[in-house]
């Protein structure tokens, strides 16, 4: 049990430190921060890391690493080991990033960069409370580890889409969209930090999708047919 909170204290906090990286505020260094090197270095150095960070999220995630990852380790501390080595890689990568800090825009009304960061703070509090409509504990692996230390097995729970689940498939998505994009400064090393989380989530979620259908069969087919993958729009009734 100490080993899940541990991993949920370093994931959370992890998540923390992102938001005041992207904007570079409230941590000791933004993203645009640190060390600069030449652009082409960086660029390579950058690329390097967030493919890492990418690629090995995208496999551990997936079921058929998990069956194997759990014949090493307790189920019950899977999705912690997740969470854990998401945070220590995110702090990684935060060590290692190269700023470039050549800017792409830069807005000097100070109405409208509020309005920006207001719009960038509520994505993460979206983000924060859809972890909530899927069950948080479970997401961050603590229930798990509960479960696990009181002896007593997870109930299996059907398919239900409530709250933001409604709306759209991928809340948390949409909000890293939101809190990738959204922000009153933009330089290059910042554009290449969403454009690649962009494509990550964008080539991902079709192939999460294809094991929520595996896992849950035809109700997870009927709510595809009925909510938009992202946008929180109604569907054309088909016909």
């Amino acid at each position: 049990m100490s080993y899940a909170v541990l991993a949920y204290a370093i994931g959370l906090s992890s998540l923390l430190y992102m938001v005041g990286f992207l904007i570079n505020a409230f941590v000791p260094k933004g993203i645009d921060g640190g060390y600069a090197e030449g652009v082409w270095t960086s660029l390579a150095v950058n690329f390097l890391l967030v493919s890492g960070y990418f690629v090995l999220h995208s496999v551990m995630a997936r079921p058929a690493f998990k069956r194997r990852w759990t014949q090493l380790i307790p189920e019950s501390a899977e999705r912690s080991t997740y969470i854990l080595v998401s945070g220590v890689t995110f702090y990684l990568l935060v060590y290692l990033w190269r700023p470039i800090d050549i800017s792409i825009w830069s807005l000097s009304n100070e109405y409208i960069r509020a309005v920006l960061v207001a719009i960038y703070l509520c994505g993460w509090m979206v983000m924060v409370f859809a972890t909530f409509n899927i069950d948080h504990w479970s997401f961050f692996g603590l229930r798990q580890a509960w479960l696990s230390y009181c002896k007593r097995s997870a109930q299996p729970t059907g398919f239900s889409a409530r709250y933001l689940y409604r709306f759209t498939r991928h809340p948390i998505s949409l909000c890293w969209f939101v809190v990738m994009w959204v922000s009153p400064d933009m330089t290059v090393g910042h554009l290449l930090l969403s454009l690649m989380a962009t494509l990550y989530i964008l080539i991902i979620t079709p192939i999460e999708e294809k094991d929520l259908v595996s896992e849950i069969g035809q109700p997870y087919e009927q709510y595809q047919k009925r909510v938009r993958r992202f946008l929180p729009l109604p569907k054309k009734a088909s016909s």
